[in-house]
């Protein structure tokens, strides 16, 4: 049975109790394995998938009810995602994420599923999937057959030589064209050959290429390769989304060849992007810069980009900066979301919070966007309904989390707290909150997600959803706000804000507190 352009299903049953969920993960892991994972893989999958359905039945539903779920198994572009929908209970977001004992952030870590989403949808019930990327990693391929490489990606963006070139091509002819399915092993021993596997995300898409040629060929990923004559890859950029429908993509990938550096392949490969995203009829991307060095910021400056905020430790700690910034530490570094637009987007209204009325008002002037601030009606709690509909992803092996705001309920403040506090406990470090700005309890909730941990982070425009604005919550990483550099005024002034926004937090006497947070709300009531 077909979905979507980018999606099968393969399989879909009814459970109402544990030897029908057996059944179900048995058929699963067959199927599994019949779509290239290996018999352990499978089996563990499996294993996570029953987990999740049985404590769904098990703690969903009130005694006397009927309990059921319906489990789906569907085909993604290189990753194979199961599907589990109940009518009971909402669903308790912390508990599903980590589990009261920590059980799935421990099967996330340990490989048993790649990602779970987990989601109350009100009237649509609960939803949970869990995903594992189908076709094996090519690693091992990698490291016996190619040299690897150490470059950073501060390196890379910045364009800079290696320190100890491996061949110097003075003039190399090289051809920049849009990716194809055909490219996905090319991409895949250019990226190893320039970062080892130290590459953030690669490992994730990049070396399994059936996955990275799937979502090519079902139009999620649109690369653009620099070719030799001979068709070897020698560099490559793309943007990515994850449907077909999303009017904003994300800029990223990037690489280029240690022996060819020095060429100006980043900057033409940059180059190509707004028509390549125009074909997609994309509107815009976002593209996220380092702040190593100010090159890569500097590039989407001349791309018509603007600073939307600053993602502090959004990059992962085990790349290590070299060359570029030799004093650099070994730690989690910030980067710079850049909003490139290329379509006027509608005008729309906006519900910003108090503390960030000012520069988020500024972004929105830069990026070209109209948009109205407007002012939020009188907040009456007991006039929304009792729970909130929050969608949570915790994904790249329970080390990020990701909340986003559907609609607000009288219990978001207590979810929210409840959530933060239990990933944390189990060492997912960073969580960020998604809030639509064009609904005007955002106003009012808002300044309360201060006293819950979160910060200022970004605001993400003209997203499916609409306007979204971006907190962070950080547990236990340090930040060094001199190791944080900007290109523009206003990427200083948007730091400024970040860094003030998260200097409240951690001189407030009640942040991380349910009650400061209740407090909070109320002031802005």
């Amino acid at each position: 049975m077909q979905g979507d352009n980018n999606q099968q299903q393969l399989f879909r049953v009814r459970v109402r109790n544990l030897d029908a969920i057996v059944a179900a993960g048995l058929a699963i892991e067959r199927l599994a394995i019949g779509h290239g994972l290996g018999p352990l893989e499978a089996s563990r999958f499996r294993f996570a998938i029953e987990e999740l359905c049985a404590e769904r039945l098990a703690y969903a539903f009130a005694p006397g009810d009927e309990a059921e779920a319906h489990l789906t198994l569907e085909l993604r572009p290189g990753e194979l995602v199961v599907v589990i929908q109940d009518d009971g209970s909402p669903i308790d977001a912390a508990d599903t994420a980590a589990g009261a004992k920590g059980w799935l952030a421990q099967l996330l870590g340990r490989n048993f599923a790649d990602s779970l989403h987990a989601s109350f949808e009100g009237r649509d019930g609960n939803r949970c999937e869990m995903a594992k990327l189908l076709g094996k990693s090519i690693q091992s391929e990698l490291r016996n057959s190619i040299e690897a490489g150490s470059a950073s990606r501060a390196e890379v963006e910045a364009d800079a030589k290696p320190a100890i070139a491996v061949k110097s091509s003075a003039a190399p002819s090289i051809q920049y064209r849009n990716m194809t399915p055909a490219d996905a092993l090319g991409v895949a021993r250019c990226f190893y050959r320039t970062y080892g596997f130290t590459a953030p995300l690669a490992d994730e898409v990049i070396y399994h290429p059936e996955k990275l040629a799937a979502r090519v060929d079902g139009g999620l990923h649109l690369g653009i390769v620099a070719v030799l004559p001979d068709d070897r890859i020698v560099g490559h950029i793309a943007i990515a989304r994850e449907q077909l429908s999303d009017p904003v993509g994300t800029s990223g990938f990037l690489v280029v060849d240690p022996e060819f550096r020095g060429h100006g392949i980043a900057d033409a490969l940059s180059d190509h992007k707004p028509a390549r995203a125009r074909e997609a009829g994309i509107r815009a991307f976002l593209a996220m810069a380092v702040t190593v060095h100010t090159a890569s910021q500097k590039t989407c400056l001349r791309e018509g980009g603007h600073e939307v905020g600053v993602l502090l430790a959004a990059q992962e700690d085990r790349v290590v900066m070299r060359g570029i910034a030799p004093d650099a530490r070994h730690e989690r570094h910030a980067v710079v979301p850049f909003f490139t637009q290329f379509d006027r987007d509608r005008q729309r209204e906006s519900f910003v919070p108090a503390p960030y009325r000012e520069i988020v008002a500024n972004i929105f002037k830069l990026c070209g966007l109209d948009r109205a601030i407007c002012s939020a009606p009188a907040l009456t709690l007991n006039a929304l309904p009792e729970r909130s509909e929050l969608k949570l992803s915790v994904m790249e092996g329970a080390a990020f989390a990701k909340i986003r705001v559907r609609s607000y309920g009288r219990d978001f403040l207590r979810e929210v707290f409840h959530v933060v506090d239990d990933l944390h406990r189990h060492h997912v470090k960073l969580i960020r909150l998604e809030m639509p700005l064009d609904d005007p309890l955002s106003a009012h909730f808002g300044p309360a997600t201060e006293e819950l941990g979160f910060s200022f982070a970004a605001i993400f425009p003209a997203a499916e959803a609409g306007d979204l604005l971006c907190v962070q919550s950080l547990d236990r990483i340090e930040i060094n706000p001199g190791g944080i550099h900007t290109a523009s005024e206003h990427g200083a002034e948007v730091l400024a804000t970040v860094l003030a926004s998260r200097e409240r937090v951690l001189s407030s006497s009640t942040a991380r507190t349910l009650e400061g947070a209740l407090s909070a709300l109320n002031r802005a009531a």
